[in-house]
C-alpha cells in the first residue's frame, strides 16, 4: 500500500474509505480509493494511505531496535556440539528429562515476557542444550532473544573495559534490557570476585520483571550460598515451585558411554 505523499499529478476519482485522527500525533490518517487517469495503469483503481507520524517513528524506533538485537546475537557464541541442539534432537532418556522438556515447552508456549525460570542439575545433565533449544524456539515464534554463557559474556565485558573492541558497556547492557527473552546459561560458574558479583548485579537487576532462563549447576540454596541474597533474591523474583526445573539423571550425558562400559 503505497502512502499518499509519494504521489504526484492528479490521480482522478477518488473516493474516501477511511478517515481518522491520530490520537497521539493529532495527524489526519486518510484511506482513499483513487482511479489513475495516466500511464501504464490508466484506469485501475487503486488504495492509498498516509501514515501518522508517530506509527513511523515506532517503526523507525523498531527497526533500529531489531537491528541492535541481531548486532549483539554475535555474542551468543554457541559451543560445537550444542551449535545443532533442538528440543527435537533431546534425549529424554529419564523422567525428569522428559518433565523438563514438557515444562519449559510449556513456559514458551505461554511466554508472557514477564516471567522467568530457572533450570538446575549436576554438570551434563543436557541443561544447556534445553536452554539453546528454548533460545531458537522463541526466536521462531517472532521474539527476540539474546544467549550467553555467563563466563565468556564476562570475559566481552573485560573486552570492553580495556577498550579491546568499537562498542561500549551501555550498547550491550541496554541490548541485554531490552531483548523479549534473556538466557543465561551457567550461572555459577564464573570465578568469584568483587567484579564479577557487581557486574551479575547490574545484569540480573536489568531483568527484573522481565523474561529470563537461569541454568546452572547450583540449587536454589547453593545459588543462595554462592550469592546472597541481593543477587539470588533477584534471580528467584516472583518465582514459585512451578518457575524450578531439576533435572536429575544417574549419569553425565558427557561419560554417559563410559559410565556404562565400565
Amino acid at each position: 500500500m503505497e502512502r499518499i505523499g509519494k504521489l504526484i499529478g492528479d490521480m482522478g476519482n477518488m473516493e474516501i474509505l477511511d478517515l481518522y485522527t491520530c490520537p497521539k500525533c493529532n495527524r489526519e490518517v486518510k484511506t482513499v480509493r483513487m482511479k489513475i487517469i495516466g500511464g501504464e495503469k490508466k484506469g485501475q483503481w487503486q488504495i492509498l494511505k498516509n501514515e501518522c507520524d508517530c506509527r513511523l517513528a515506532s517503526e523507525t524506533i523498531e527497526a533500529a531496535r531489531q537491528a541492535k538485537i541481531r548486532f549483539f546475537e554475535r555474542f551468543s557464541i554457541l559451543n560445537d556440539d550444542l551449535k545443532n541442539a533442538e528440543f527435537s534432537n533431546f534425549k529424554a532418556d529419564y523422567e525428569s528429562l522428559d518433565e523438563a522438556v514438557e515444562r519449559i515447552y510449556h513456559y514458551l508456549e505461554t511466554f508472557t515476557k514477564k516471567e522467568s525460570i530457572y533450570i538446575y542439575g549436576e554438570k551434563g545433565r543436557g541443561k544447556s542444550h534445553l536452554a539453546v533449544s528454548a533460545y531458537k524456539f522463541v526466536k521462531n515464534l517472532g521474539y527476540t532473544a539474546l544467549f550467553f554463557d555467563v563466563p565468556k559474556l564476562l570475559n566481552v565485558i573485560r573486552s570492553i573495559i580495556r577498550k579491546d573492541v568499537d562498542f561500549s558497556e551501555n550498547d550491550l547492557f541496554s541490548a541485554i534490557e531490552s531483548v523479549d527473552l534473556l538466557i543465561l546459561d551457567d550461572i555459577g560458574a564464573e570465578r568469584k570476585t568483587e567484579w564479577v558479583e557487581e557486574v551479575m548485579f547490574l545484569l540480573i537487576n536489568q531483568r527484573q520483571g522481565k523474561s529470563t532462563i537461569y541454568t546452572s549447576n547450583l540449587d536454589i540454596k547453593e545459588l543462595e550460598e554462592r550469592y546472597g541474597g541481593r543477587i539470588s533474591d533477584r534471580i528467584k523474583n516472583k518465582m514459585d515451585e512451578s518457575h524450578l526445573i531439576k533435572i536429575k539423571t544417574p549419569h553425565s550425558y558427557r561419560s554417559k558411554n563410559l559410565t556404562m562400559n565400565q
